[in-house]
C-alpha cells in the first residue's frame, strides 16, 4: 500500500517516528544528567562519611596528646605510664570500633607505645609510616589515608609538648577503611564495593601481607577487598578506574558504575570506592511519562486526521517533496538547489512560496557553510597558537613545555631568572620592563635553535631552555653559562630615554630523567639563596637528618629560651662623620662554646610557639640596655611581632615607662603584610605619637613600593644589602640604589646603608647621598 493513499496511516507513521525520536532525544539527555547527579550525590555522602571519620580520629588524637598521664610517660621515658592511663580507653574505643590502633612514638619514628602490639617498642617504623616522618618535622596535626604495616586505614597524627613547648614526640591512631562500602550502600542504597592498588601494599609488612590478603583477590594492578554485592574478578578487569562514571555489566545486569578515588597520605591513589547503581527511579518516572505522552499522541493525531482528512493527500505530496530538499540542505548536500525547478505538482500558493523560501535559504546556507568552514580553520589555528605561545615574547609558553617534555624524556632542561625584575619595572615602568622581556627572546632564540635548544618564557620574568637534540652536560651546562655571560654583557637600551639597563640571570638546571621542571626550580630557588649564578639540581642531604637536625636545633632553642641562654649583640650604624650615632639590636643563642646567629634557628623558631618570645626577650633586653647608653638602638619587628597581642602589650608597657622614647626606633621588616593590614597602620601611628622612630628594613627587594612609603612616612629607609654590596660592580643596582635615595629625599626620609663591607662601597655610598652606614667594614656585631 503506498503510504501517499492513506493519509490517516501517514499521519500515524509521522506522529510514532516523531514521538520515538523525541523521547529516545529526551531518554538519552535524561539519563545522562540522571548519572551526573547521582555521581555528585554519592561522591557528597562518600565525603561526608570520610570527613566525619577523619574528624572522629582527629579529636581523639588531639584528647589524647593532652592527655597528662601520656606526657608524664614521655618525660619520664617510661611507656608503663601510658599502658596504664591509656589502656581502659583504649579497650572502650576497639571495642566500639572507634579506632583499630593507637600508637605513640617519639621523634623520627621510634615506637615508643602501640596499643596494638606491645612488643614495637623501640623499632624504627619511618619506612612505612611517611606520615610519622612529617609530623616530627612540621611539628603540625594531619588526617589522611594510609596504608600503614599492618592495615588500611583513615589515621590521624598529632604531636605532643611539654608544658614549655618541647615536642617529645607524637601519636598515630586509625580506623580501618573497610567500613565503607557498607556505610556508603545504607546511606545510598547503591552496593559498594573497595578496590586497593597493589602498589600501595608495598608499605605492609611482609608477616602482616597475608592476614590483610586473607579476605581479597588480586586483580591485575589491584585488589578486590570488601563489597556489598557479588562482584568476579572478571568483572574488576573490564572497569577503567580512571573513569568516574561508565556503564558495566555485573551478574548479567546493567550497571552505571560510580569510581571515587582514595587519595593517601604522600598523594598518591591508594585505592578506589565504586557504587553501582541501575537508575531504577529515574527508568520508572521516565516509562511513567512515556505511556502519558504515548496516549496523548494518539489522541491528537485521531483528532488531526478528522479535521484535515479532505485535503491531506495533496498536502502531504507537497510536502514530502519540500522534505526532500530540506533533507539534502541538512547533509550539506547542495547541488540539486542549482538545477532545481519549481514542483509541477504542487498547488497551494502557501506550498510555492514555501518551496522557493527552502531553495533560497539552502544556496544562502551553501555560501555560509564554505565561508564559515574557512574561518574555522584560522580560527582554530590562532586558537593553538594563543594555546601554546606567549603573547609578549612569542616563545613557546609553560603549555608548550609540558607537551614537549611529554615527547623529550631524555632532554635536559634549565630555568632562567633576571635578577631584580621587580625592581626594573618599579625603576623604570612595566613597559621597559616588557621591552627586556621581549629583547631576551628576540636577541638569544635564534642562538638557541641554531646549538639544537628550544626556548620558553613559563612566568613573568622566567625561561626555560630544554635539549631538542643528543647534547652533553658539560656542552648544555657550558651553553646556558654563556648566555649568562651575554645577557650580563650587554645593554638594554630604553627607546627615546639615554638609559641603558645591564640584566643579570639565576640558572637552574636539571639532568634528571623525571620531574625535571620541579627539579630545575628546586636548582634556581638554591641559586637566589646562594647567590649563584648557576646551580644544578642534586638530592638534597637526607630527610631523616634534616628531621634530626631541626629537631635538636627547637630542643636547644627551648633550653635557651628557659636558661638564659639567649643573647642580644648590637651593631653600629655611623653617619656621614663616621661616629657612630646608634645600633641595631641582633638576637643571638649560646650552644655550648658557640655563638650562632639567627640564619641557625630563627626561621625554624617561626614554626613553633618560640618566635613570640625571642621577640620579647628582645624588647626586654634593648629597654634595660638603655640605661647604659646614651646611643639611639633600633629593635627589629615583623608583621607577626605586630599583630601578636602580648607583643604589643610589652611595647606599650615599657613605651610608657621609658624616659627617652626619642632614641627607640623600631625597624619592621618588609612583607606583604606590612601595607596591607589595618592593626599595623594603627601600630606605627601609636609609635609615633609616643615619640619613637619607624625605619623600614631590607628596602628595596621584595615588597617595596613607593606610594606605601607616602603613607607610612617613616623617619629612615634601610637599603637592603644585596643591592648596596655589589654597588661597586653593578651598574643597575647603583640606579636603582639612586632612585630610592631621590625619592627618600623628596620626603624627608633619611637612608642607611646596609652590608658596607670595604671602604669602595662607603665611598660610593656616601657620594651618592646616603645619611648613615652600616656593615662589617665600620663594626660587627658584639656586646655595648
Amino acid at each position: 500500500m503506498n503510504i501517499l493513499k492513506s493519509p490517516l496511516l501517514f499521519i500515524a507513521v509521522f506522529a510514532l517516528a516523531f514521538f520515538i525520536l523525541n523521547e529516545s532525544f529526551s531518554y538519552y539527555n535524561g539519563i545522562a544528567e540522571a548519572k551526573i547527579k547521582s555521581y555528585q550525590k554519592d561522591k557528597q555522602i562518600l565525603r561526608n562519611l570520610t570527613d566525619a571519620q577523619a574528624k572522629n580520629v582527629q579529636i581523639l588524637a588531639e584528647v589524647l596528646a593532652s592527655n597528662p598521664g601520656v606526657i608524664e610517660g614521655y618525660l619520664k621515658n617510661n611507656p608503663e605510664i601510658i599502658k596504664k592511663n591509656i589502656f581502659p580507653l583504649w579497650e572502650q574505643v576497639k571495642n566500639k570500633k572507634l579506632t583499630h590502633e593507637i600508637h605513640f612514638f617519639k621523634p623520627p619514628a621510634i615506637s615508643f607505645v602501640n596499643f596494638s602490639n606491645f612488643k614495637s617498642l623501640g623499632k624504627d617504623v619511618s619506612s612505612v609510616r611517611t606520615d610519622i616522618r612529617w609530623i616530627t618535622s612540621s611539628f603540625e596535626p594531619s588526617a589522611h589515608a594510609l596504608m600503614c604495616k599492618t592495615y588500611a586505614g583513615y589515621r590521624a597524627t598529632h604531636p605532643i609538648y611539654d608544658k614549655n613547648g618541647t615536642m617529645l614526640g607524637g601519636l598515630s591512631l586509625g580506623k580501618k577503611i573497610d567500613w565503607i562500602p557498607s556505610a556508603l550502600k545504607e546511606k545510598t542504597q547503591h552496593d559498594s564495593f573497595l578496590v586497593y592498588t597493589k602498589e600501595s601494599t608495598k608499605s605492609l609488612a611482609p608477616k602482616y601481607y597475608d592476614d590483610f590478603m586473607k579476605d581479597k583477590q588480586i586483580v591485575g594492578k589491584n585488589i578486590l577487598a570488601d563489597k556489598t554485592l557479588n562482584v568476579t574478578v572478571k568483572e574488576i578487569q573490564e572497569i577503567d578506574f580512571t573513569k568516574g562514571i561508565q556503564d558495566i555489566m555485573i551478574n548479567n545486569h546493567a550497571y552505571t558504575l560510580y569510581t571515587y578515588s582514595i587519595i593517601d597520605f604522600n598523594k598518591k591513589t591508594m585505592g578506589y570506592i565504586c557504587t553501582v547503581t541501575e537508575l531504577k527511579e529515574f527508568k520508572n518516572h521516565f516509562m511513567s511519562n512515556l505511556f502519558k505522552s504515548f496516549i496523548l499522541i494518539i489522541i491528537s493525531v485521531l483528532i488531526i486526521v478528522l479535521i484535515t482528512r479532505s485535503k491531506m493527500l495533496g498536502l502531504f505530496k507537497e510536502i514530502n517533496y519540500i522534505q526532500n530538499i530540506t533533507k539534502r540542505i541538512k547533509s550539506r548536500d547542495f547541488s540539486s538547489l542549482h538545477t532545481q525547478e519549481v514542483n509541477s505538482n504542487v498547488s497551494t500558493e502557501s506550498l510555492v512560496k514555501l518551496e522557493h523560501d527552502v531553495i533560497e535559504m539552502g544556496l544562502e546556507l551553501e555560501k555560509h557553510y564554505i565561508l564559515l568552514e574557512d574561518d574555522n580553520r584560522e580560527k582554530s589555528q590562532q586558537l593553538i597558537e594563543q594555546l601554546y605561545r606567549d603573547e609578549l615574547t612569542g616563545l613557546g609558553n609553560r603549555n608548550a613545555l609540558v607537551k614537549d617534555l611529554q615527547n623529550n624524556t631524555d632532554s635536559y632542561l634549565a630555568i632562567l631568572n633576571i635578577r631584580n625584575f621587580k625592581e626594573i619595572n618599579d625603576a623604570f615602568g612595566f613597559e621597559t620592563g616588557n621591552y627586556i622581556l621581549h629583547e631576551l627572546a628576540v636577541r638569544y632564540e635564534p642562538t638557541a635553535k641554531r646549538e639544537g635548544y628550544s626556548v620558553y618564557r613559563v612566568g613573568s620574568d622566567e625561561y626555560v631552555l630544554m635539549t631538542l637534540e643528543n647534547t652533553s652536560k658539560s656542552d648544555f651546562q657550558e651553553f646556558i653559562k654563556k648566555i649568562i655571560v651575554e645577557i650580563e654583557h650587554a645593554q638594554f637600551r630604553v627607546e627615546d630615554e639615554n638609559i641603558g639597563i645591564s640584566v643579570h640571570m639565576y640558572a637552574g638546571i636539571c639532568f634528571d630523567e623525571t620531574k625535571k621542571l620541579e627539579k630545575a626550580a628546586m636548582a634556581l630557588t638554591q641559586a637566589k639563596k646562594d647567590k649563584k649564578e648557576l646551580v644544578i639540581y642534586t638530592k638534597k642531604e637526607n630527610t631523616k637528618d634534616v628531621q634530626l637536625n631541626n629537631l635538636e636545633t627547637i630542643n636547644k632553642l627551648t633550653k635557651a629560651l628557659s636558661n638564659d641562654g639567649m643573647l642580644v649583640h648590637y651593631q653600629g650604624i655611623v653617619g656621614r662623620d663616621e661616629n657612630i650615632h646608634k645600633y641595631e639590636a641582633l638576637i643571638r643563642m649560646k650552644d655550648q662554646d658557640k655563638i650562632l646567629s639567627p640564619l641557625f634557628f630563627l626561621e625554624l623558631s617561626k614554626r613553633t610557639k618560640h618566635y613570640s618570645r625571642i621577640t620579647q626577650f628582645v624588647l626586654k633586653s634593648v629597654f634595660e640596655q638603655f640605661k647604659n647608653t646614651n646611643c639611639s638602638l633600633s629593635i627589629n619587628l615583623t608583621a607577626d611581632d605586630i599583630l601578636n597581642t602580648d607583643t604589643i602589650s610589652l611595647i606599650k608597657e615599657k613605651m610608657n615607662l621609658c624616659s627617652n622614647p626619642e632614641r627607640v626606633v623600631f625597624e619592621l621588616v618588609e612583607s606583604d603584610d606590612l601595607y596591607s593590614i589595618v592593626e599595623i597602620y594603627d601600630f606605627i601611628q601609636y609609635i609615633k605619637k609616643m615619640g619613637a622612630k619607624i625605619a623600614i628594613d631590607d628596602f628595596g627587594t621584595g615588597y617595596s613600593n613607593f606610594s606605601y612609603m607616602m603613607k607610612i612616612e617613616p623617619d629612615y629607609l634601610k637599603i637592603d644589602g644585596s643591592l648596596i654590596k655589589n654597588l661597586d660592580t653593578d651598574e643597575n643596582a647603583k640606579k636603582i640604589v639612586k632612585t630610592i635615595i631621590n625619592f627618600a629625599s623628596q620626603l624627608g626620609i633619611k637612608t642607611i646603608a646596609e652590608y658596607v663591607h670595604s671602604k669602595e662601597i662607603f665611598e660610593i655610598c656616601r657620594d651618592l647621598g646616603i645619611d648613615e652606614f652600616q656593615g662589617y667594614y665600620f663594626s660587627k656585631p658584639g656586646k655595648l
